[in-house]
């Protein structure tokens, strides 16, 4: 038996990285799973590769959102288990962070999360269970030096939490903070550069990232009835990584200098971004 047997699940941002991880998991362990991603590419590789629903929508458009989930509970014949994991990341110091990077970091961080998990909700109320898992970033508590996008994060958290209080106990709801991840294509280019990455792992705990393999069997434990008695709750995953942090601040610090003198790393930086797989973003 599996820890998801009889589970009906929707992942946000299913096309590659913790969300992928989390829709090939979900199945392994039972569940019958739908997902949406805003690449077209990426839906499409997951669907052939591991028989999933899979929606193409951006999480920032709310009709989208609520279309995809209603069709996938009436095709599933329901729905228990909602992972928030699309995410976007922009900007940099506060005085340069432009309103059309802000706008686009809340549409996605805050109002994509908040249109799924009120899309949600109404199917888990009329299964009579139902969790609710916001996947977020240490930069949420521990925001680096120019990491504007913390400020989103950190809302996805107050998110978890006002929905522990107003739907426990039928549905449970909790949040998920991770720190690097080795196979995201937003930190990848950043995790091949051994000058910035070195003093990072060196001064990290446990010397690497995590894997979205890793942090999906996070998200599995919150979905499934072994985390039963947790609501309203924060898991910090990230190996420790929050409790030194030092140099990365000094590594952020580092970025801008280093991608003007080097044109050729915000090209490596957009091939990360525009990875269909996981094999794909990771080859050397």
């Amino acid at each position: 038996m599996g820890l998801l047997d009889d589970a009906i699940a929707f992942v946000t941002g299913g096309g590659i990285s913790v969300g992928r991880a989390c829709v090939e998991l979900f199945l392994k362990e039972g569940a019958r799973v739908a997902f949406l991603d805003i690449r077209e590419d990426r839906t499409k590789a997951v669907m052939s590769a591991t028989g999933a629903l899979g929606y193409v929508a951006d999480i920032a458009h709310r009709e989208a959102v609520v279309a995809a989930v209603n069709d996938a509970a009436a095709k599933l014949g329901g729905l228990t288990v909602l992972v928030n994991v699309a995410s976007v990341m922009q900007g940099g110091r506060v005085v340069d962070t432009t309103e059309a990077q802000l706008d686009r970091m809340f549409a996605v961080n805050v109002k994509g999360y908040y249109w799924a998990t009120q899309a949600a909700i109404p199917h888990m109320l009329k299964a009579g269970k139902g969790s609710l898992v916001q996947f977020g970033s240490v930069a949420a508590t521990h925001p680096a030096w120019g990491e504007s996008y913390g400020i989103v994060k950190a809302s996805q958290v107050a998110l978890a939490y006002q929905c522990a209080m107003e739907y426990a106990p039928t549905i449970r709801s909790n949040a998920v903070l991770s720190g690097w991840i080795e196979d995201s294509p937003a930190s990848r280019l950043l995790q091949t550069i051994p000058e910035l990455i070195d003093p990072i792992l060196a001064d990290h705990p446990m010397h690497r990232a995590a894997t979205s393999a890793e942090l999906a069997k996070v998200c599995l434990f919150l979905a499934s009835d072994l985390s039963s008695s947790i609501n309203g709750e924060t898991i910090v995953a990230d190996g420790g990584q929050t409790r030194t942090q030092g140099n990365l601040n000094a590594l952020m610090q580092k970025l801008g200098p280093l991608f003007a003198a080097d044109p050729d790393l915000a090209a490596r930086n957009a091939k990360n971004l525009a990875a269909v797989t996981p094999d794909e973003l990771l080859a050397k």
